[in-house]
């Protein structure tokens, strides 16, 4: 099935919920009528219940029942993903059977997808926002390799020209105090009315100051601005300092998901 096909039948299934399937979503609308290499797409029911492999390896699973999840772990047995990540208890079904078939999998990530369609409550904090600039470059590239060591240590950092890259699209923006850059956070992704907001990091030694709130929600007012309806963005529930962040600029819980990062 080419990739036009696959979006025929389960994009307007996933649309119905942007939020829940955020991920799924920016993958598929990112792509053009030819297919990526490494992408692949599997059909397991009706139309929103399916799974994609990404570039990069990772399977990303929608509203799946267990016995379709059971059934893809058996069809990508032979097939070497970095990972798999589904809401609710559906990548703990999949690795359930992948491990019986002798898959291993590292510690799970429990996380949770947040939405907000409204103006955003902005956190009292000193400075302002800006997209990022050229100058910005070798600073955000050393803060996201940082980003990536705390939140997700088994994936690989952005080189210093995809920063590049990102800087000149409008993608990174930056809280400031004077001329200082203290924060920053990203967007990573747009569906048909969302935009996805993602690597909002603060240096430790400037935490606690409401930067991180404070840039996301200069990020949420773009993403309106622009004529989306709704920001989304993904929490790791073992930080818990994050969630109440998020929570007060006025995000909502959509659902829980689990990433399983696979042992290479």
């Amino acid at each position: 099935m080419s990739i036009a096909e696959f979006c025929t039948i389960h994009l307007p299934a996933l649309e119905q919920d942007e939020a829940r399937h955020m991920m799924m979503l920016g993958v598929l609308t990112s792509m053009t009528a030819a297919q990526p290499e490494g992408v692949q797409t599997w059909t397991l029911g009706q139309p929103g219940q399916c799974a994609i492999m990404k570039p990069g390896g990772q399977i990303l699973l929608a509203d799946l029942e267990e016995p379709q999840c059971r059934r893809l772990a058996e069809a990508t047995a032979h097939i070497d993903y970095s990972g798999i990540i589904g809401p609710e208890q559906t990548a703990i079904w999949f690795t359930r059977r992948a491990r019986e078939l002798g898959a291993e999998f590292l510690e799970p990530m429990p996380q949770r997808i947040h939405s907000l369609s409204e103006r955003p409550i902005h956190p009292v904090a000193a400075g302002y926002a800006r997209q990022a600039m050229s100058r910005d470059v070798a600073l955000l590239t050393d803060w996201l390799a940082s980003f990536v060591g705390e939140a997700s240590p088994h994936e690989i950092a952005p080189s210093r020209a995809s920063v590049e890259k990102g800087v000149f699209s409008g993608r990174y923006f930056v809280w400031t105090t004077g001329e200082e850059p203290v924060s920053m956070a990203a967007i990573v992704r747009r569906t048909r009315h969302s935009g996805g907001i993602a690597a909002v990091f603060t240096p430790l030694r400037l935490r606690g100051k409401g930067y991180a709130g404070a840039v996301t929600a200069a990020v949420v007012e773009h993403l309106l601005e622009e004529g989306k309806t709704m920001a989304c963005l993904n929490t790791d529930l073992r930080n818990p300092s994050s969630n109440r962040c998020y929570a007060e600029i006025g995000f909502k819980l959509v659902c829980d998901t689990v990433f399983f990062p696979r042992r290479r």
